[in-house]
């Protein structure tokens, strides 16, 4: 055989060569790979293909051959990878007469794969040598040709009990015979020690493919270590607790001194009447029926705010943002923010995005903001005019306002006005640790937001029912299903299934939309309306 033997594979004109695709098969461990087909340049030669893969993408050759593939496929699975990590691949085409050696021959590797053997010199040899010891012996064909430092050496038989290779040709391909130390030294400078299968005749592509290692449904992992079920919030504060405290003050009873509702009063309807309060005690301590002064000092200035905002505030919805559950598919290892147009999520990485309030306090399940006076402007931005509307806001204690929750606002006609985006929550704290009323500001969305996306019910007056949805199954971890419902809030204006287009509570880190009555799929399950 002679220098002019060296030929590499070809490649159809219209396909650069290489690998075409590296894809995540969302299971945490495994990248599906795709490349190009390759043709052999010399008749009766066969072909293969070697699979290289790094973490470190200057290393992604340097490091050698991981994987091979007989003639044939042209697509693997790369498996037992970090889960997380970013890999670097790459294929090269070889090709090689089966007089040589035969890939089918080498062990085996993933599925449909092989791997070249690979050893180290059990002794020095020099020019002559024949026999090579060489360590794992097993792991290497009955003939082949192997390639120590730059030199190739093609034996025809091993002998297992000596561990050695025997040779019928040394400086195989025109390549330079050489003495071969253990440390790697040939004669004229130190090389890699390591004796590896010769890979063949290589085209000589550099195309290099990146995909980070990610888990996909249904192979969610449910672990806060990576990130994908976050059972708990870690971003904002857990305002749990004020809600259940605050939720159930009572409320101003329009009766005694102050008689009537305030809005008559200020609407001339009724005069001599002043605001202060008081109630009559039952609990046998003070006197049955004795009368008294004076509430606790939170309920009161709670239910103040509320009069004040039940004349002078707006309904609105209040849109919960979720900051827990399961993240989305858009979300991945090398994609760090989730996808801002994302129909899954909304741009909050977590599936369904949102869940709405419903105000226990009010029928229509909205709760009541007063905004402040607010200039509006339109800008000139670089795609084109822009809205500034930015009000300062406030309300009553309950229920919790969080940033980047948003509200619904409606006009004088019931029509919904804008969606505001929550920013810059301030709590006022009374005394004792406990809350008082919110501040906030709102800003303005742009109606081309995925936001206006969401299904908000906007009214459930005015006797909201709650229904419940089918059990679910859930996949979790190691394959478990976990069995699960969601609650649906309508009002008595829904005669038919058909009307209901919100979204279901949250259970188990995630919720469902409903679409004319439908329940959608979420996370590879869905559910049905269960009506009693």
């Amino acid at each position: 055989m002679g220098v002019c033997d060296f030929s590499q594979p070809v490649y159809a004109t219209v396909k650069p060569g290489g690998c075409s695709l590296a894809k995540s098969a969302g299971d945490g461990y495994t990248i599906q790979l795709t490349w190009d087909p390759a043709f052999v340049s010399i008749e009766d030669y066969v072909l293969g293909y070697n699979i290289y893969y790094s973490t470190i993408r200057e290393d992604v050759f340097t490091e050698g051959v991981k994987q091979v593939s007989i003639d044939g496929y042209t697509w693997c699975d790369i498996l037992e990878l970090t889960p997380g990590d970013v890999y670097y691949f790459a294929v090269k085409a070889t090709q090689y007469n089966s007089s040589w050696f035969n890939l089918a021959l080498l062990p085996d590797g993933f599925p449909n794969l092989k791997v070249y053997p690979e050893g180290i010199l059990l002794s020095d040899i020099d020019e002559s040598d024949l026999i090579i010891p060489i360590s794992d012996i097993e792991q290497f064909p009955a003939y082949g040709v192997i390639q120590i430092g730059t030199e190739l050496v093609r034996y025809t038989s091993k002998d297992i009990p000596s561990s050695s290779l025997i040779a019928s040709e040394r400086g195989f391909f025109g390549s330079n015979i050489r003495i071969h130390n253990t440390d790697g030294y040939d004669g004229v400078e130190t090389r890699d020690p390591i004796i590896r299968f010769w890979s063949g005749l290589e085209d000589d592509n550099d195309r290099v493919q990146q995909e980070g290692v990610s888990f996909h449904f249904p192979n969610y992992a449910f672990t806060n270590a990576d990130g994908y079920s976050i059972k708990s919030d870690i971003v904002t504060t857990n305002l749990g607790a004020s809600d259940t405290n605050s939720a159930d003050f009572p409320r101003y009873d329009y009766v005694g001194w102050h008689r009537t509702d305030p809005k008559r009063l200020l609407n001339g309807e009724c005069v001599g009447s002043y605001y202060g309060g008081e109630q009559w005690c039952a609990d046998g301590y003070l006197g049955v029926s004795r009368q008294t002064r004076g509430v606790s000092i939170a309920d009161l200035a709670a239910r103040r705010e509320e009069v004040f905002l039940d004349t002078w505030g707006e309904s609105v919805v209040l849109v919960r943002r979720l900051w827990s559950g399961i993240r989305c598919s858009c979300v991945s290892q090398t994609i760090e923010h989730p996808e801002h147009r994302c129909p899954k999520c909304f741009g909050t990485s977590f599936e369904t995005g949102y869940e709405q309030f419903f105000n226990s306090r009010s029928s229509d399940g909205r709760i009541k903001v007063r905004f402040g006076p607010t200039q509006e402007d339109h800008k000139l931005d670089t795609g084109g005019l822009e809205n500034e509307f930015i009000p300062d806001c406030w309300t009553i204690v309950y229920p919790a306002i969080r940033d980047r929750d948003f509200i619904i606002r409606f006009d004088e006609n019931g029509n919904e006005e804008f969606r505001y985006e929550i920013l810059n929550v301030t709590r006022n704290v009374l005394m004792n640790g406990q809350s008082g009323a919110q501040r906030f500001n709102a800003q303005r969305v742009r109606k081309t937001d995925p936001i206006y996306m969401w299904r908000a019910i906007r009214d459930t007056s005015t006797m909201p029912t709650t229904v419940t949805t089918s059990i679910g199954l859930l996949c979790g971890a190691n394959g478990a299903f976990i069995p699960h419902t969601h609650n649906i809030v309508i009002n008595e204006g829904i005669v038919t299934l058909a009307q209901v287009n919100q979204t279901t509570s949250v259970s188990e880190g995630h919720n469902h939309t409903v679409y004319n009555g439908v329940v959608q799929d979420s996370i590879g399950h869905t559910h049905t309306i269960v009506l009693v």
